[in-house]
């Protein structure tokens, strides 16, 4: 007589159980399938790393570099990231692998995070002997890298003696921050120049004169949020009309530029996010004027921070105040994502520090206890990894792992789809100054 209701609720408890069992078994499942996907990529990482040999740019033995050549393949463009701006095995190791861009695969311009103006027009006219490249790149440069010892083969050996050769090494720069020495000589009278010959009515105006033109110096120093908003008003409505008949020109890419670099400070003054995307936006749009109207023909080297040259911004978790990086804004144009190699690097442990009056060195951060740095063997100091190829072969890939790929903080991203490679240091050291 009881033995029904009994069965019922035995049958009863036991779904309950199960019920309250699944949150638990999917939570598991969802563990092992992570974990089944990092395995994945660790042993990757592990199965595929190429030793590198050394950073020393005086080594011209360049066997060790040949896998991340042949990663390159056929793309025209390489950008190469840093994860702070006084790393100095990194600096080493970009100038030696532009030696071996340049002279093995036939790289011959190199472009700069640095004053677009300057190392555009100021390149041009300068005449390309020793001393006068030298005293060039220091002025117009970010002093970050001339001022860094681990850059001194670059800046006064290398490129100097190349224009001495049928195979010269050409500098141009893509920063919207026109903060060079020839910019702080020429910017004024090369914006005048321009907006003369476009006979604006404008330029015959009081306000021009007293205040548009002066402030043409003033967009990386003026703290007055009122001067910036009536000059990027002015500035938006001179490019609008320009831009009916030329929207390709250098002198427009240099208001462009003016225009990327007002509004950022507006935001930065106001202290809102978003200021970075300007800067970045700006970047992608003058590195395309290079690549496509400027050395239409030429292979071209980028030098850049991690997060400036980063592709898909959205699959880095906890990444805050910027929604568009140059990498990717640059690499939204599919024929440019196909014919550019995106290789950032990576470090372990050590000590960083940029040339700064301000900023002192510091220890980085330990990597994640199960991340990209700690899967590298103890013995391993220098190595490259090949993503791109990782995505050839798993196109449905997407896992998340730690990595120190934006600065020289862990995070958790899906970072073969963020750099096409990796270039591992496993002991940072800041830059020395060069005396």
């Amino acid at each position: 007589m009881f033995e029904i209701p009994l069965i019922i609720n035995y049958n009863f408890r036991h779904q309950t159980n199960l019920m309250s069992k699944k949150p638990l078994i999917l939570l598991m499942m969802l563990f092992a399938v992570q974990a089944y996907a990092q395995d994945k990529i660790k042993n990757y990482v592990q199965q595929h790393k190429t030793d590198i040999h050394t950073v020393s740019p005086d080594s011209l033995n360049f066997s060790d570099l040949e896998a991340i050549g042949n990663a390159i393949g056929d793309s025209r463009i390489v950008m190469l990231g840093e994860q702070d701006h006084g790393d100095a095995p990194a600096f080493l190791a970009k100038t030696r692998l532009i030696k071996y861009l340049h002279e093995k695969k036939g790289f011959n311009v190199l472009a700069f995070e640095s004053d677009f103006l300057s190392l555009n027009e100021g390149w041009e006219k300068l005449d390309k002997n020793k001393a006068a490249i030298s005293n060039f790149l220091v002025g117009n440069i970010f002093t970050i890298w001339t001022k860094a010892q681990q850059c001194d083969d670059l800046f006064n050996s290398y490129v100097p003696a190349t224009h001495q050769t049928n195979n010269p090494l050409i500098m141009t720069g893509f920063d919207c921050q026109l903060h060079g020495k020839y910019s702080d000589q020429n910017l004024k009278k090369t914006v005048d120049s321009f907006l003369q010959s476009q006979n604006l009515p404008f330029t015959k105006t009081e306000v021009y004169w007293s205040a548009f033109l002066p402030f043409v110096d003033s967009t990386m120093i003026s703290k007055n949020v009122a001067s910036h908003l009536e000059f990027t008003k002015q500035l938006e409505l001179i490019i609008n009309k320009i831009a009916e008949k030329d929207s390709v020109s250098m002198e427009m890419m240099v208001l462009k530029s003016l225009y990327a670099q007002s509004n950022a400070g507006i935001l930065y003054l106001k202290r809102k996010v978003g200021y970075l995307d300007f800067r970045d936006h700006q970047m992608a749009e003058n590195l395309k004027w290079l690549v496509q109207k400027k050395y239409p023909n030429e292979k071209i080297i980028v030098w850049a921070h991690n997060l400036h040259i980063l592709k898909n911004p959205e699959l880095i978790k906890g990444l805050q105040g910027i929604k568009k990086t140059m990498g990717e804004v640059f690499t939204e144009d599919k024929s440019l994502e196909e014919s550019t190699y995106i290789l950032g690097f990576a470090s372990k442990q050590g000590t960083a520090g940029r040339l700064s009056s301000t900023q002192k060195h510091y220890t980085v951060d330990r990597p994640n206890r199960n991340g990209f740095e700690t899967w590298m063997p103890e013995n391993t100091s220098l190595a490259f990894v090949d993503f791109k190829k990782y995505r050839l072969e798993n196109p449905r890939s997407k896992e998340y792992f730690e990595m120190k790929g934006k600065y020289h903080q862990s995070s958790s991203a899906i970072w073969t789809n963020v750099f096409d490679g990796v270039f591992y240091i496993r002991d940072m050291y800041p830059t020395d100054r060069l005396n």
